[in-house]
């Protein structure tokens, strides 16, 4: 009959191997489930008294009907999964974009902060230097102030330099006359031939010191100095 002929099928395994066990059609089911399972004789175990092969063919019947149920159960949780990963890949996208936002703002931020610890670092150079000028400027104001009492001191030398600049010319020409020809001479003798020298200059318009000294002009006040202390005469002859 026709089962024999099914059975003796040689790619009958493989046909029952590539079945579409997704695709059963619902009234193919309903007539398995009303005929035939619900049957007290389609058992594996009370098959199997009657065919051994029968009884492979009765559980591969019963576990497509097994499975057609829980994939009735399966099938729109398994697309609702499916649609979760819809949405789960859009989220994941939109989220990969958002976290690439991210580190953008946070490297700009971090950049930021880079500028603003190194302008903290100038301020604290530009308050340190300030500090530095203000003690230098306390400092410059205290020395000025303590050579402020020097002013009158200066300036009053300044003025003696000035005249004895002018007067330089005399003076040497005096000192000269003085070194030359009067060494073997008294001291009055010398004084009256000076005075009569500096009578001399003023009418030839050569300036000199009206109070002309020898040492004042070629002596060196710290060498006189040494020399009085090792002894010799404090007088102006000697």
């Amino acid at each position: 009959g026709p089962a024999k002929k099914i059975l003796s099928d040689m790619k009958f395994l493989e046909k029952l191997q590539k079945y579409d066990k997704d695709n059963i059609p619902p009234a193919i089911m309903k007539r398995i489930r009303e005929k035939f399972i619900s049957h007290p004789d389609f058992q594996p175990d009370v098959v199997k008294s009657v065919s051994s092969a029968c009884e492979g063919l009765c559980k591969w019947v019963r576990a497509m009907e097994v499975y057609d149920r829980v994939q009735k159960v399966v099938a729109p949780k398994r697309e609702r999964l499916r649609a979760a990963e819809g949405v789960l890949e859009v989220q994941m996208q939109k989220l990969q974009t958002k976290q690439a936002e991210l580190k953008e703002v946070v490297d700009r931020f971090q950049a930021l902060k880079d500028e603003f610890d190194n302008m903290n670092d100038k301020k604290r150079e530009l308050e340190n230097n300030i500090e530095r000028c203000s003690q230098k400027l306390v400092r410059a104001e205290q020395l000025i102030s303590g050579l402020g009492g020097e002013k009158d001191r200066w300036t009053e030398a300044a003025r003696l330099l000035g005249i004895q600049y002018i007067d330089l010319v005399g003076d040497v020409l005096l000192s000269s006359g003085t070194v030359a020809y009067l060494g073997a001479f008294t001291v009055d003798y010398r004084l009256k031939c000076q005075q009569q020298w500096q009578v001399l200059c003023k009418e030839k318009n050569i300036p000199c010191s009206s109070d002309f000294s020898l040492s004042n002009t070629l002596g060196d006040p710290v060498k006189i100095r040494a020399w009085q202390i090792a002894g010799l005469p404090v007088d102006s002859f000697s």
